[in-house]
């Protein structure tokens, strides 16, 4: 169960996609979704990682609302924290979990699959959180066993979303890459420079990261295209977390 918080952070202002979510705010990840799928069934990519220049730029919403939106077009989706520094997703979906099992516990070797994964079933999706915070989260994603990893979650899931640290900051993304079919891109309307951008893109070509496509973030003109990935506003729910 979840415990609701008394004192209200950033986070609260997230909207997880719903049958109560706006038209322009569905459609956007409708066509998302879309473009994803089609990518996916002329490529054969079934792992995705969601990377950002800078944090900030909501990365970790596309990455929950694109996971649902999957979900509901009936497949069978697993999102992955894989952000091991500063992971969001639990805050995010305000998981209220007592284990402590997740990727890094996965992937030092000291939990197993089954008993790491939960699912929302108000959400249709399932869940893996980061676990504790390693010492060594590069070398963790950059690890052997990280390819068996994703190995067997590619036998059990049609699509699994990974959630990854900025990509300017840190080297967790590029180490994980190798291990994941393709990457989206997330881009907030002004605010990472067109030189951090460029030097993010340069650091994923670097590694032969496969690059899908790009997602605009919190778009705002005065002539409204409709496109709009994240938008702000007080949320307050609180989503059942089943173990496995």
């Amino acid at each position: 169960m979840f415990k609701k918080s008394r004192r209200r952070r950033s986070y609260d202002r997230f909207e997880v996609l719903s049958s109560k979510s706006s038209f322009t705010y569905s459609e956007a990840f409708k066509s998302l979704r879309t473009n994803v799928e089609f990518v996916a069934s002329t490529e054969n990519l079934k792992t995705l990682m969601m990377v950002s220049t800078l944090a900030g730029e909501g990365k970790t919403t596309v990455s929950i609302n694109l996971a649902i939106a999957l979900a509901q077009n009936g497949k069978k989706v697993l999102l992955v924290d894989c952000d091991l520094r500063r992971p969001k997703v639990q805050r995010y979906l305000r998981i209220k979990s007592t284990s402590q099992q997740g990727v890094s516990t996965v992937l030092s070797g000291t939990s197993d699959l089954d008993n790491s994964i939960g699912y929302i079933e108000e959400l249709g999706i399932y869940v893996m959180l980061s676990g504790p915070i390693p010492p060594n989260p590069s070398e963790l994603l950059a690890s052997e066993r990280t390819e068996k990893f994703i190995e067997e979650l590619e036998k059990r899931f049609d699509y699994i979303i990974c959630d990854t640290p900025p990509v300017f900051v840190v080297a967790d993304a590029l180490a994980l890459s190798k291990n994941v079919d393709g990457a989206i891109l997330i881009v907030r309307q002004d605010f990472a420079s067109k030189n951090q951008i460029n030097e993010a893109m340069d650091k994923l070509n670097a590694v032969d990261a496969k690059i899908i496509g790009t997602v605009l973030n919190h778009y705002n003109s005065k002539i409204d295209s409709g496109y709009k990935y994240d938008k702000y506003y007080n949320y307050n729910h609180y989503y059942e977390y089943y173990q496995r």
